[in-house]
């Protein structure tokens, strides 16, 4: 008996150039597709469980608008790293610190406006406004 790991090459398993053919019992074909009529109750109650969408805000209201006009002093503070990043980017970009976070905020707002806030007309008067 050999208990080499390879296995012989004979002739039989040589082919000549285009006369191979493929083997019929390694081909597969798909299963053929099953009809499930409960597959459109199962498909709705999957939906039923997403949250529907919010209710759009019903429009400008005098809360809102008191709150946007409050005129307070608006300053927060950096830790260390945040502030050492915002020097050095400043200083790379030629640009001033308050330049950078003015354009961060608009950012963030912008991103407000169309995900978070897009429902509320209010904020969205404030947006176009601007």
């Amino acid at each position: 008996m050999n208990t080499s790991p390879f296995a012989s090459l004979h002739s039989g398993l040589l082919v000549r150039k285009g006369a191979a053919v493929p083997s019929p019992a390694g081909t597969r074909t798909a299963p053929e597709p099953v009809f499930d009529p409960f597959s459109i109750a199962r498909r709705d109650a999957s939906d039923a469980d997403t949250p529907p969408p919010p209710q759009p805000h019903p429009g400008p209201c005098d809360a809102h608008h008191a709150a946007a006009a409050q005129d307070e002093e608006s300053g927060f503070e950096l830790t260390d790293q945040q502030d050492r990043r915002l020097r050095l980017a400043a200083a790379k970009l030629d640009t001033t610190r308050g330049q950078l976070l003015s354009e961060a905020v608009d950012n963030l707002l912008k991103h407000l406006a169309e995900t978070e806030l897009a429902s509320c007309s209010c904020y969205r008067a404030l947006a176009d406004s601007s």
